[in-house]
């Protein structure tokens, strides 16, 4: 394989398990300064975005003027947590789904925005996954980016601003072109991420055994964590092997498995569970803390939403808007499809005179 070159780094930070990692672009394949293409070479030439995700990779294979041609979605992307032959064999699915159908040398522009970016371009990762471009049949410069990057590209063609994430993991970023710039969190599960999935999940699992051994009160998560963890509704009646059963299916997998947990939390919300409120008015306030860290008082700036937990129509994306709105004097905008964004980051690329109606295509 060709040579791998490294961006400049905003930070010298390592990886963060659940986080994102503060890093340049790194670029792999041959003419990896990716020259634009014009005339007629650039109305036959496709682009394709990948979203390289802890919880999921999506790919998004487009025209460069924004017209779908194909997806592809496949399992976890996260570096940290699984075996990079995993990751590969997802990254490789999603892209192959793509590419269905497609000569992949039409291909002239690809992005992928990693969680745990500097795994995947650096040593055995690296090389382990550029086999998934030339097994693809992609013969194109592969620019890998955080994904923070490509998130923010989702929610605005803007090149730079802020953009908070909230899914397994938390973090604000500034981006400025392809880059991270600045960061608040991303610290992983262990130390930081706080108001992310897993945090939330956590906070569930903490007040059901609160409730079991009496410390705490009566809660809807009761059940609905016994059952999410256990795999059925079956569960024990006797509050003791409640403890029992709980302790055991936390402890037996891994800790991310509790990000899971978090959808439960808002829905209980939403019945009027008070236990299950504090904890959405506590992850609010966390996340918002941490998005107005790193935002300035600037409406005119983008301030991009995020991540599984951030969608415009969930309770927590909605109270994150409207408290950010508050502070920051302009409303933000909820990102849906980084996947999108990805796609849009390599198709300006190629033509950097591309109109905005091109970007609404790719991340609408």
């Amino acid at each position: 394989m060709p040579g791998t070159t490294h961006g400049p780094s905003a930070r010298p930070d390592g990886p963060r398990g659940l986080g994102i990692d503060a890093d340049g672009p790194t670029v792999v394949g041959a003419d990896a300064a990716g020259p634009t293409v014009g005339g007629a070479a650039l109305d036959r030439a496709l682009v394709l975005g990948v979203d390289a995700d802890s919880a999921l990779v999506e790919a998004v294979l487009a025209t460069v003027d924004g017209a779908p041609v194909g997806t592809g979605r496949s399992g976890s992307a996260n570096p940290t947590a699984l075996p990079v032959a995993e990751v590969a064999d997802h990254l490789g699915a999603a892209v192959r789904q793509a590419l269905s159908g497609v000569d992949p040398a039409a291909v002239r522009g690809v992005v992928v925005g990693a969680a745990g970016v500097l795994r995947f371009s650096r040593g055995a990762s690296a090389d382990a996954l550029a086999q998934v471009w030339a097994s693809a049949g992609l013969t194109c410069p592969v620019r890998i980016v955080a994904d923070a990057v490509t998130a923010f590209a989702a929610g605005t063609p803007e090149p730079a601003g802020s953009v908070l994430i909230a899914g397994a993991g938390a973090i604000a970023a500034h981006i400025d072109g392809e880059e991270v710039t600045d960061r608040i969190d991303g610290n992983g599960w262990l130390v930081g991420d706080d108001g992310s999935g897993f945090w939330i999940g956590r906070q569930a699992v903490r007040a059901v055994f609160a409730a079991l051994d009496r410390r705490g009160e009566p809660t809807l998560l009761r059940h609905a964590v016994l059952a999410a963890l256990t795999g059925h509704d079956d569960v024990p009646a006797d509050p003791v092997e409640q403890v029992e059963v709980l302790r055991h299916a936390v402890y037996d997998g891994p800790p991310i498995t509790l990000a899971g947990l978090a959808p439960l939390v808002p829905a209980a919300a939403e019945a009027g569970d008070r236990v299950a409120q504090r904890i959405v008015d506590r992850a609010v306030t966390l996340l918002v803390d941490t998005a107005t860290a790193l935002a300035g008082d600037d409406p005119a700036e983008p301030l991009v939403l995020a991540g599984s937990l951030l969608g415009r129509g969930s309770l927590i994306g909605r109270e994150v808007a409207r408290r950010l709105a508050d502070h920051h004097g302009g409303q933000p905008v909820h990102a849906e499809k980084p996947a999108g964004g990805a796609a849009w980051l390599a198709a300006k690329r190629l033509n950097p005179d591309l109109r905005v109606d091109a970007h609404t295509r790719l991340t609408g």
